[in-house]
């Protein structure tokens, strides 16, 4: 059993030093690293950040629901998240003081277009518009994804999600029509 606790310390000890030599190494790293034209950014998902969950017309995405259902762990929304909806122009800032070049965010289908189909939101329109026109003046480039797993309840009551390919020719006509 002592043997057992003096390789227990050791081995902690030694993997104590390994971390503290890669943070070490890590914090050595500059721009001057990458090569010219890389683009640093940072990316995160509607529903992980923006928060503003039932505001403004924005309706239930398939998180929405399961979180609410209360099957997530410490039974957690996302509410309020980081509340990227109501502070992005707090967070454009911070990202351009870190100097980052770029931002991949997505674009909550639930938020732009409530009902999965049919009318754009004006206030959804607008988040994006002005999360975009802030990082653009701060010099920073947005690259959006369109869909990143939070389909609108309503389409997952009607198609049973993207179980049936059918849910993807709801989302590309409406943009393409209301664009």
């Amino acid at each position: 059993m002592e043997q057992s606790r003096g390789s227990s310390s050791r081995l902690r000890f030694l993997l104590a030093v390994l971390l503290f030599e890669l943070v070490s190494a890590a914090a050595a790293i500059t721009r001057d690293d990458f090569p010219e034209g890389f683009v640093f950014g940072a990316g995160s998902s509607a529903y992980q950040v923006e928060g503003a969950w039932a505001e403004e017309r924005k309706k239930p995405s398939i998180w929405d629901t399961y979180t609410h259902q209360g099957y997530a762990f410490d039974h957690a929304t996302a509410d309020v998240a980081a509340d990227q909806y109501h502070k992005y122009k707090a967070y454009v800032r911070l990202m351009h003081e870190m100097g980052l070049d770029a931002y991949r965010f997505s674009i909550s289908w639930s938020r732009l277009i409530p009902d999965g189909r049919g009318a754009v939101n004006p206030k959804g329109l607008e988040y994006y518009n002005n999360l975009i026109d802030e990082l653009l003046k701060h010099g920073i480039q947005p690259h959006t994804t369109i869909y990143h797993f939070d389909l609108p309840q309503a389409l997952q009551d009607e198609y049973n999600g993207l179980l049936n390919p059918r849910v993807m020719y709801v989302l590309v006509p409406e943009l393409a029509l209301q664009s």
